[in-house]
């Protein structure tokens, strides 16, 4: 049992949970949630015009840019001013020959801009095109940005920075297309800023917005998946205008407002060219009516300190993130009260996505939540994919354990089907994307003979005797491997117990072995954690040989190893890391995680240098 065990948890209000769940004699089974979906509006620009009616003065979002000195006071936007700016830049679509055949492609950061050319673009129906900035900036061959140009063929492209992606641009043909900027005027055919973009609202605005259904198309998501180049999921409007209410369809809406004193608000990071930063943040505070603060910060060594400075600032309501930065986070809270007192004195919940999250980041938060006042907080999960718009599941109650996916919400039903020992995970639903932009082979592949989405993961009821208590990520489907002796290794749930093994001292890990004798990993400092032990600001090349960390990461996988002395779990070998992964190089995925089996493709001298006989600096043996 945890040291906070016994402290009670701040209220969650939570509506009472209920499941239906049908057993099929083959084995497979159904799980529906019991809580009716709550009525959600036909398309995404609906919460906008509703909250600058309801809410004209209540800030919608607000930035700052922490490297322009000029920009360092938040620049705040209401509601009421959103709408009228988008109203604008949907004219200048317009009168541009926007519509379903003219998508808008945005590369950019997270800011105001960018949230008001994607819902204007969306206004006029032209499916917005969020790119990962990496493509477009670090790809050393733009290979990859290349081919998502050809494939969506935007006619509008819309950059934060004309001069940050002026080397991006000139890899395109830009004839007859228009080239949208906030700074610094890029050197191209057609280029027009978006201040003098902005056009004067009329009739044809309103018509644009009353021609807009649930079927028509808001955005192309992009993601890889585990290998091969960029897919294009189609996101119709109805698909997350649905998910947004079925994630709140869950909560006594009234009753949190009163807990929390007022509407909403979040400070987050998370890139909006991922459907878990724009649709689980960024349009889901837009849906509540709340405020979302554009943090600029991440947990990487050169961002952390703002995005600490901006949750120091800011007291949120709600709080989700990636496990990556809540390990960062733990690390701050534990050494600074004043950012605790702060982060904790409104909250009602937090929530993690993208990747499974070990028990020890949950306790060493829990512990500096009760130090500073007297209760846990929940820390809970969501689970779905850029095909399910993007929340299917989340833990819907309470919650100390990590790894659960919780149970279906409203408007979707999940299918169990077995497959081996392991139960396959399968959806569908109002959320469910209807396939992939012109791309019909990988569509059908992606559907089984029921027209449920196959989602390439398993999963297992935490207590198979009360499903109410939810399920729990089981690995990818695609990432089991065998040992040299036949053994199965489950590379998910090696995973997860490796990085919690390890207390702290790994953000995540490589699971190799494929017909080795023996599990072993490529491991990844969590620089901030590491630094800490080693007492000094030091680089990865210094940290992956530093006493401190070799003496906790012997400490950790000893003492793992004993609880796992089976060939299925035990970890045998460990070489940590010099270098983070890369995703430009396909190393990260859209979600967030970890690519295993690209991450293997790319560092295979590395794993060579692991089950060596040789000796080298971050190699242990267990």
């Amino acid at each position: 049992m945890s040291k906070t065990a016994h402290i009670p948890f701040r209220e969650v209000p939570y509506l009472p949970l209920k499941l239906k769940i049908d057993r099929r004699p083959d084995g497979t089974i159904y799980l529906e949630s019991g809580l009716p979906l709550k009525a959600h509006p036909p398309h995404m620009l609906a919460p906008l015009e509703k909250w600058a009616a309801d809410r004209p003065d209540q800030v919608w979002l607000a930035e700052r840019w922490p490297e322009d000195p000029a920009q360092d006071d938040w620049r705040k936007v209401t509601y009421a001013e959103g709408l009228a700016a988008v109203r604008r830049i949907a004219a200048a679509f317009l009168s541009e020959g926007a519509g379903p055949d003219a998508p808008v492609m945005i590369l950019s950061k997270n800011s105001i801009d960018n949230a008001l050319v994607m819902y204007a673009g969306m206004w006029v129906s032209s499916p917005v095109v969020p790119v990962t900035p990496a493509y477009a900036t670090l790809s050393q061959d733009l290979v990859r940005f290349r081919y998502i140009d050809d494939l969506t063929s935007p006619k509008f492209i819309y950059v934060e920075d004309g001069k940050e992606y002026q080397r991006a641009l000139d890899a395109l043909d830009l004839t007859g297309r228009i080239v949208i900027y906030s700074r610094n005027a890029p050197n191209v055919p057609r280029a027009v800023s978006l201040e003098d973009f902005a056009g004067q609202t009329g009739p044809a605005v309103d018509e644009a917005y009353a021609k807009l259904t649930p079927k028509t198309v808001a955005k192309y998501m992009l993601t890889s998946g585990s290998t091969g180049e960029p897919k294009a999921v189609i996101n119709l409007h109805g698909m997350v205008a649905a998910n947004a209410k079925m994630i709140r369809s869950v909560w006594d809406e009234e009753r949190l407002d009163e807990i929390t004193g007022g509407p909403q608000v979040m400070v987050n990071f998370l890139p909006w060219s991922h459907t878990y930063g724009t649709h689980s943040i960024l349009h889901n505070m837009l849906d509540w009516g709340g405020t979302l603060y554009i943090c600029h910060g991440a947990p990487t060594p050169q961002r952390l300190a703002e995005m600490l400075r901006n949750l120091k600032e800011i007291p949120t309501t709600q709080h989700t993130t990636v496990p990556q930065a809540w390990a960062a986070l733990a690390t701050a809270l534990e050494q600074d009260d004043g950012l605790a007192e702060v982060f904790f004195s409104r909250l009602t919940s937090m929530a993690y996505g993208g990747a499974s999250m070990g028990q020890d980041i949950y306790e060493r938060i829990q512990e500096v939540a009760v130090r500073i006042t007297s209760e846990r907080i929940s820390l809970s999960a969501g689970y779905g994919a850029t095909e399910t718009s993007p929340t299917a599941s989340n833990v819907h109650w309470p919650n100390d354990k990590m790894g659960l996916i919780g149970l279906p919400l409203p408007g979707n039903t999940f299918k169990l089907v077995p497959a081996g020992e392991k139960l396959e995970l399968r959806v569908k639903g109002v959320n469910v994307t209807p396939g992939y932009f012109r791309n019909p082979q990988k569509t059908a592949e992606a559907f089984d003979e029921d027209g449920y989405y196959r989602l390439g993961d398993a999963v297992k009821f935490v207590d198979p005797g009360k499903p109410e208590k939810g399920l729990a990520f089981d690995g990818r489907t695609v990432e089991e491997f065998k040992l040299v002796s036949g053994t199965w290794v489950s590379t998910g749930s090696v995973r997860v117990a490796a990085v919690a093994a390890s207390g702290g001292v790994l953000s995540d890990a490589i699971v190799c072995g494929l017909n080795r004798e023996e599990i072993g990993l490529l491991g990844f400092l969590n620089e901030a954690y590491c630094q800490r032990l080693a007492g000094a600001p030091l680089g990865l090349e210094e940290l992956v040989r530093h006493p401190s960390v070799e003496a906790a990461l012997r400490d950790g996988f000893m003492a793992y190893n004993k609880k796992n002395p089976n060939a299925a779990a035990r970890i045998a070998r460990l070489l940590l890391q010099a270098s983070q992964p890369q995703a430009d190089l396909g190393e990260i995925t859209e979600k967030g995680y970890i690519n295993q089996s690209r991450t293997q493709e790319l560092r295979a001298e590395q794993i060579e240098r692991l089950y060596s006989a040789d000796a080298f600096a971050g190699k242990f043996l267990f």
